[in-house]
This record gives C-alpha cells, structure tokens and sequence, in this order.
C-alpha cells in the first residue's frame, strides 16, 4: 500500500469554551488577535456575527512551525483543528494552543478537563490488491449487472465493487461519529488502484487497518 495523501485529519477535543474562561477574564477580542498574531491565520472572525459558537468560531490558513494549520474551529462544546499531515499533529498543535492560552492570555486549561475526544482522517492510498473483491456474490453479480447494462446500451460497461462502509449503530450513539469508509477514488479508472478512506480514528491507527486490511485481502486472493 502507499499512501498518495492525506486529506484531512482531524481532531475534536470535547471541552466546553466556558470552562476554559470560567469568570470571564479573557477578553474574546484579544484572545482572537493573539492566536493571528502567534499562527498567522489568513482568514479568522471579525465581525460580532462570527463569533457564535454554535455555529463554530472558525480560523483559517494558519502555521506552528513547519507545521500547517488548515482550520481551528470553537464551538460551545469543544474545539477542532484539521491539518493535512495528521491527527497526532492536529492534537499536538490544539494542546500547544491551549497551553499557551492559559500562560498567556487568561484561559484555564488542564489537561484532565478533556473527558472525551474524537478524530476524522481522510486519506487516498494506492493499492496494486483489489481491496472491494472481498465477496464472491457481489463479483458474480457484478458480472452479470455488466453483461445485461453492456447489451442494453451496446457498450461495454463494466460494474464492479466501489465502496466498503463500516458505520454505527444509531441506536448505540448519542456522540455523533463518521462511518470507516473504503471507496475507489472519485474520478479515478479502476486500474489505477487508487481508493479513498475516511475513518473516526488517529491518522496513523487507520492507515495500519489499511494495511491490515490489505494484508487480509492479498491473501485471501492467493487462496482463490
């Protein structure tokens, strides 16, 4: 498997913003220009209507390092920030920020306020394992959905697999949480062997499933 990128990872720390200026101290205003001073952002809130949490506080286009910042989101329950190198980094940054905030200008945070977290990595690998031909039953009628489309229109067509989905239980949730996806990458010939995955987990625990999984399904096909 190679990794052709990683298009956004993502992590949601579950805080409540009032926890972290619990008497008010922090002034919203100083507290925005600070974070563009300190990460450079190029697009952050700058007018009364931007800064409803429920609608997410949203800071855009920033650097820590050599690190890039896609978006810093607040919302009343929690805070995310998205790169696009991956959740460890994402959740390195948001912890350096939050750390900073408190030394610096007002905020309370500890690390033990955060009882709850989520992530969202989205990644396109390459594969030269065809990682959907995992049922026999969906190859043969894939075969013959192709035969009846081919002679209807008089053109080949060909249908095959083209997404796993792994989602959860509504019943189970009461924290909303993304499907574990396998899909061919949109656009892309099947030949290519190139897929998209999204998943509710660390970047580098999904890209090991990935492999995990393609691991599974190579030798499933030696054995066919």
């Amino acid at each position: 498997m190679q990794l052709s990128a990683v298009l956004l990872a993502r992590v949601f720390l579950f805080i409540e913003s009032t926890d972290l200026n619990p008497r008010g101290a922090a002034f919203y205003p100083d507290v925005i220009r600070a974070l563009v001073e300190r990460y450079t952002f190029q697009k952050f809130p700058q007018k009364f209507e931007d800064l409803d949490e429920s609608k997410g506080v949203v800071f855009e286009l920033g650097k820590f390092g050599k690190k890039n910042i896609e978006k810093v989101t607040i919302y009343s329950s929690g805070l995310a920030l998205d790169t696009t190198s991956s959740t460890k980094d994402s959740e390195e940054i948001l912890e350096e920020a939050l750390t900073w905030a408190t030394e610096k200008l007002g905020l309370q945070y500890k690390r033990e306020m955060v009882r709850r977290k989520a992530y969202v990595s989205q990644v396109t690998i390459y594969s030269g394992v065809p990682l959907l031909e995992v049922n026999p039953h969906l190859e043969a009628l894939s075969r013959k959905v192709s035969e009846i489309v081919s002679a209807n229109i008089r053109l080949k067509s060909t249908f095959a697999p083209s997404g796993i989905l792994l989602a959860p239980d509504p019943e189970s949730q009461t924290i909303p949480v993304s499907a574990f996806t396998i899909e061919r990458r949109q656009g892309a010939a099947y030949s290519e062997g190139k897929y998209f995955s999204t998943a509710p987990l660390p970047t580098d625990i999904h890209l090991n499933l990935l492999e995990e999984f393609e691991q599974v399904v190579s030798a499933q096909q030696k054995k066919a």
